[in-house]
């Protein structure tokens, strides 16, 4: 029988999984993985199973993310987050250090949220030996939010044929939402919040990792980003792929992708 993906990891919450290896100790690192949008289990296992072999002392706090997690309120967040909080908190409180690594806007969102949480609750910043951004963040224009929804719908004929134009009419519902009541696009706000220095240490070193060929997340969004960053005072690194789709950088130099993984961690040292 086919070794299932993600099976060792054990479910503490809503969309929230653990991995704990036998070697593991109070101060063992704690990879904090927040997964793209829809993900399928065999994609993220392709990460995990690689943390694994090179932090093997590690536990692997994973977070995953359904098109409805990208348009919830605030509120709902501080509740489905709490099983994560607590890992973390434990985790920082026996003196260990974390990773954090998110992948696209669905995983910079909920990235974004657990940094209020814990700067509510802790009354500091999420404590992030190093942070890892790949794919992401993207400012949502219209095609490319269709092009990542239209990935996550399921791969029936009815969803074939109709999701495309499902997908025109939900993004037009929340255009006309925003324009009504004035809002900002969500993922315009999701940026700011990431670059902001009061939910965000500057400490942490952190990496982009993104691609020319990206559909989803455009370089020229992901380098704006990183730059601005870099002005407030953030320490940053840009590693750009490419060829490689959205959220598969790894796939075009796996020794690229992972040396830039371990260069922020290392230079993340206390």
């Amino acid at each position: 029988m086919a070794h299932k993906p993600l099976s060792e990891f054990q479910k503490i919450g809503y969309n929230t999984f653990i991995w704990t290896p036998p070697s593991y100790s109070a101060q063992s690192p704690l990879i904090f993985f927040f997964a793209w949008n829809a993900a399928a289990a065999k994609h993220i296992a392709k990460y995990t199973l690689a943390y694994q072999k090179l932090f093997p002392s590690a536990r692997i706090l994973l977070v995953r993310c359904n098109t409805p997690d990208m348009f919830r309120k605030a509120e709902s967040y501080r509740k489905l987050q709490t099983p994560a909080f607590e890992v973390v908190q434990e985790h920082v409180r026996s003196g260990g250090e974390v990773l954090v690594h998110s992948f696209s806007n669905g995983g910079g969102n909920q990235v974004v949220h657990f940094a209020k949480l814990w700067r509510d609750e802790e009354g500091g910043f999420l404590p992030m030996r190093a942070q890892i951004l790949d794919s992401s963040p993207g400012k949502g224009p219209w095609m490319r939010s269709h092009a990542a929804i239209v990935l996550s719908l399921p791969r029936t004929f009815l969803w074939r044929v109709f999701g495309g134009l499902a997908v025109h009419l939900l993004l037009l519902m929340i255009f006309l939402f925003n324009m009504v009541t004035r809002k900002e696009p969500k993922f315009i706000i999701m940026g700011r919040e990431l670059n902001d220095p009061t939910i965000f240490s500057t400490k942490a070193p952190r990496v982009y990792l993104y691609s020319k060929a990206d559909q989803m997340v455009g370089h020229d969004e992901v380098e704006e980003h990183a730059d601005d960053a870099t002005s407030k005072g953030y320490d940053v690194r840009k590693v750009r792929f490419e060829s490689s789709p959205h959220a598969g950088h790894v796939r075009e130099d796996e020794g690229k992708y992972w040396g830039a993984v371990m260069d922020a961690w290392n230079r993340g040292r206390r």
